[in-house]
């Protein structure tokens, strides 16, 4: 859609230095040659077209590549926040955690720790699903302030909402969702140094940029269909609406969601999500979700599905994100600013 020059587009380019050199040469006469002002018009020509076609170009694919298309931008409903709520923690990290090597996750630690606009006073709290860990062992050795055991059910997924579900009274102002096992850390960590804001960022997906469909029957290019609809109905009941247009999909399980954003979600949502997860008669487990798909209590299809569902349902629904926010490896864009691939929470 904003390919503004084909790539296949070819300009006749002008006869060189070198051949209109030599074509003066074969008659020192030239002004008794008919032909001559002809040439010269052509060439005259082509090179005023080349001049201007060329800038043109360019003109045309860095307006429609890098400004604000306000005519063009369709109006996003307002988010519904919690602003009533007054968290006592600035930042906590929540890390899903399972057999992941113990040095692994303490450098994880200590490197979000380290981040500037992260800083030393964070809160980490990591959810262990290996049944023979030694919990104690496993927060002395990260670093970690908190340690909690779950049953391997679920994924990450699973142990996100727990999360929101078991904290909903004590999350922090903006809680940073990972896995113990990063995705692309090289391309990870610079994401959230160059675009997470203390206080103002309100859903800073950590993943791959750009993925949208169409919400009322939703699929993405590995072949994961919404079969059962879900994404038009997670819509519905945060918003109260029919019908939802386009959706701005998740990827990789990792993202930064605020408190205001979270809670402004009923708890309901959330609790319908866990028990599709847990319940082993839910409609997550079933055949006609499956299709045919390997399923298991700790390995469940539904995972995936729910890795693509956090922007919807933190309300960080923009297309302005999807064309504008740079992927993972290219990290930032000439032109572009800190509100490209996030959403921040409007100020009460």
């Amino acid at each position: 859609m904003y390919d503004a020059v084909p790539n296949d587009i070819n300009l006749q380019s002008v006869d060189s230095e070198e051949d209109f050199a030599s074509g003066l040469s074969e008659d020192s006469d030239a002004t008794c040659d008919e032909s001559a002002p002809e040439s010269w018009t052509n060439i005259l020509l082509r090179t005023i077209i080349v001049a201007v076609a060329l800038p043109g170009a360019w003109l045309v694919y860095f307006t429609l590549n890098f400004s604000r298309h306000t005519h063009q931008k369709a109006v996003e409903p307002r988010p519904i926040l919690d602003v009533t709520y007054i968290p006592h923690t600035d930042i906590e990290a929540v890390i899903s955690m399972y057999k992941e090597p113990i040095d692994q996750v303490a450098q994880l630690v200590s490197t979000l720790k380290n981040m500037t606009n992260i800083g030393s006073d964070a809160k980490i709290h990591i959810y262990i699903k290996d049944v023979d860990a030694n919990v104690e062992e496993v927060q002395q050795d990260t670093g970690a302030d908190q340690v909690t055991p779950l049953p391997n059910i679920g994924r990450e997924g699973e142990t996100y909402l727990k999360h929101i579900l078991g904290s909903w009274d004590t999350l922090a102002a903006q809680t940073i969702f990972l896995q113990a096992d990063v995705h692309n850390p090289r391309e990870l960590f610079p994401r959230i140094r160059d675009y997470f804001v203390p206080g103002q960022t309100g859903m800073l997906s950590l993943g791959w940029s750009g993925q949208v469909c169409n919400c009322e029957n939703c699929g993405d290019r590995f072949n994961l269909w919404d079969t059962t609809h879900l994404f038009p109905e997670v819509s519905s009941r945060i918003n109260n609406v029919t019908k939802c247009d386009k959706m701005l999909l998740s990827y990789k399980g990792q993202f930064i969601a605020s408190a205001k954003r979270i809670r402004g979600v009923e708890k309901s949502v959330y609790q319908d999500l866990h028990d599709a997860f847990v319940n082993r008669d839910s409609w997550a487990h079933q055949k006609e979700f499956l299709r045919g798909r390997l399923d298991s209590m700790d390995t469940p299809v539904f995972g995936y599905t729910m890795e693509r569902v956090w922007n919807l349902l933190f309300q960080c629904n923009s297309m302005e994100i999807a064309w504008r926010c740079p992927t993972l490896l290219s990290g930032n864009r000439v032109g572009g600013n800190i509100e490209d691939c996030q959403c921040f929470d409007p100020e009460s």
